[in-house]
């Protein structure tokens, strides 16, 4: 058993070196572009070189010894004449279509034909067994081409993209790295399918902008510019400010070991930015349009403010208005009601008097009319509880809370009773 843990601990590392085994370059790694030609590694200062897939075990090994990452180059859109595997590739029907311009040696392929895919793998696979650290695909470019353009049946863009995820997937099957060259208007689409991008003067052509998603994602972009500093300087400085990308500059179009790796702090002074994946494409001007965009929303929300505001006003406006006229509808309601009431005792006590002035001897009625006495009272009561508890509940004009009607008809009342008393007194005696 205290054999096992050692043994598992081992198995588990080995295990995990496998999982990160694939090289996945970061941006700014220097590199150089050496086809066709051999390397002088005692002159060598890039920490990758990208080499043909025909070179020796030997020399690549030797690279690696160098603490050099070594990519290994060949054509997965055409078929160069001296490669060999020619043979099988043209066995395959409808594969090999017409010659490619730039290149005679060259044909170009029709990549949609499935006995493509085993060659493509078998070249993967020979690159595996050599140890290079990744492959190049070259030529995907096909449907921006003339001569593909004009074949019955052309090869679209969705083309390309579908075949060059299935070349990323096949390699990173096979646990090797993978570059897409150039075809810059398709890399956001078959990003995830590849671990770093080599592109060939994108600084002529104004195009390297398209590169910085792939660059903030952390995946290195390696680039050439032909015919030497001189005469690329300008773009160079206008295009790879703020970008990240790895620039190796040839004084011709051939693919030589001498180089120059491009500074831009160096060649182009302070204001050109270190950063990576914010370049601009030359001529735009994106910083100025997101301030106008920014103007633009300060304006509406101040707009929108004072819409909210001018209906909280309104709001207010409305629900004091309806409290005021609700108000005087009340007080005039408890007014009129106060009048009634006052009227009633007037009648009763003119009554009252008329009756007891032609009858004597009716003593009876003296105590009904005693009792009468108390229930004026009561009304007189009852009336001016109601009234105070209506203007207790809503605050209206000091008139409510006075009350000199009610005064005047108690004092009435009692007028009226002395007087009948003494009438009746006068007639006992």
């Amino acid at each position: 058993m205290k054999f096992l843990y050692p043994t598992i601990a081992l198995f588990s590392l080995l295990l995990a070196n496998n999982v990160e085994a694939r090289w996945k370059p970061k941006p700014k790694t220097t590199w150089n572009y050496v086809l066709g030609h051999d390397v002088d590694i005692s002159l060598e200062k890039a920490q990758v070189v990208d080499i043909d897939v025909r070179k020796s075990v030997e020399k690549i090994n030797n690279l690696h010894k160098a603490g050099i990452k070594v990519i290994c180059y060949f054509s997965a859109g055409t078929l160069e004449d001296f490669r060999d595997d020619y043979d099988e590739y043209m066995k395959v029907k409808g594969l090999v279509k017409e010659v490619y311009d730039d290149w005679p040696d060259e044909r170009w392929l029709d990549f949609r034909v499935e006995g493509l895919k085993p060659l493509i793998k078998n070249r993967m696979k020979i690159a595996v067994s050599k140890n290079c650290d990744g492959i190049e695909v070259d030529n995907l470019d096909a449907y921006q081409m003339d001569v593909v353009k004009n074949w019955k049946n052309p090869i679209t863009r969705d083309d390309t993209i579908k075949f060059a995820k299935w070349l990323g997937s096949t390699a990173h099957s096979l646990d090797i790295s993978i570059g897409l060259k150039n075809v810059a208007s398709i890399i956001d689409d078959v990003a995830d399918y590849y671990d770093f991008a080599i592109n060939e003067s994108c600084a002529k052509h104004n195009e390297c902008y398209r590169y910085n998603n792939f660059l903030k994602s952390g995946k290195a972009v390696f680039g050439v510019t032909y015919d030497g500093l001189k005469k690329n300087k300008k773009a160079l400085c206008e295009n790879l400010s703020g970008l990240g990308m790895s620039m190796i500059v040839k004084e011709g179009s051939k693919l030589v070991q001498e180089g120059l790796t491009f500074n831009g702090k160096q060649e182009c002074g302070s204001s050109f930015s270190d950063a990576v994946g914010a370049a601009v494409k030359p001529g735009s001007k994106p910083t100025t349009t997101k301030k106008v965009v920014t103007t633009k929303k300060v304006v509406t929300t101040k707009k929108t403010t004072k819409k909210t505001t001018s209906k909280k006003v309104s709001s207010v406006k409305k629900t004091t208005s309806k409290k005021v006229t609700s108000a005087k509808k009340t007080t005039n309601k408890k007014v009129t009601s106060v009048k009634k009431t006052t009227v009633a005792p007037k009648k009763t006590t003119t009554k009252i008097i008329k009756k007891t002035t032609p009858v004597p001897k009716r003593t009876t009625k003296t105590t009904k009319k005693q009792t009468s006495k108390k229930t004026t009272k009561k009304s007189s009561k009852k009336t001016t509880k109601k009234t105070t508890k209506k203007t207790t509940k809503k605050t209206t004009t000091k008139k409510t809370t006075k009350k000199p009607t009610n005064s005047k008809n108690s004092k009435k009342v009692k007028v009226v009773t002395k007087v009948v008393v003494k009438v009746v007194k006068k007639k006992r005696n």
